[in-house]
């Protein structure tokens, strides 16, 4: 498994977005997000539209339009953030209901897709542990934040 880049961003994008809403600064323009954490313009709207499809940002239009948050980042896990992105985490193929293992037919029986299931489910549970308001908040040392996800 492999987190991509893009929703690399997007987390970088929604931790901006909960500094702006803290400091009483939103929308936010989807320009000012995407120079935030370093992206061309264009891919970020890619990022923020799919962050408005899951439904963690809105939009509003016009000149003082943009981008909200649209859930509370107390509560908003960087697991969401993830698959909001990137789908399921799944550690390995054999994981997806779709695919149909070429050596063994029968995942019930097989004990190396009962290790990736107990690898991923301890993986995903660390991830919906940690909430993008921890992350940036800056009261939380770093030993802490990695302490959340132990």
């Amino acid at each position: 498994m492999k987190i991509t880049q893009e929703a690399d961003y997007a987390l970088r994008m929604m931790c901006l977005l909960t500094k702006e809403t803290a400091k009483g600064n939103t929308p936010v323009g989807a320009a000012t997000l995407a120079e935030g954490v370093a992206v061309p313009t264009r891919f970020g709207l890619k990022i923020l539209s799919k962050l408005s499809q899951a439904e963690l940002v809105k939009t509003s239009r016009g000149a003082t339009g943009g981008y909200s948050l649209n859930v509370d980042p107390k509560t908003l896990t960087v697991r969401r953030v993830i698959e909001a992105i990137d789908g399921p985490i799944e550690i390995n193929r054999c994981l997806s209901d779709a695919h149909q293992c070429l050596n063994n037919p029968n995942k019930d029986c097989c004990r190396l897709h009962h290790v990736f299931e107990e690898l991923n489910r301890h993986i995903t549970e660390r991830l919906d542990r940690l909430t993008v308001a921890t992350v940036v908040d800056e009261g939380v040392g770093l030993g802490d934040l990695l302490d959340i996800i132990q």
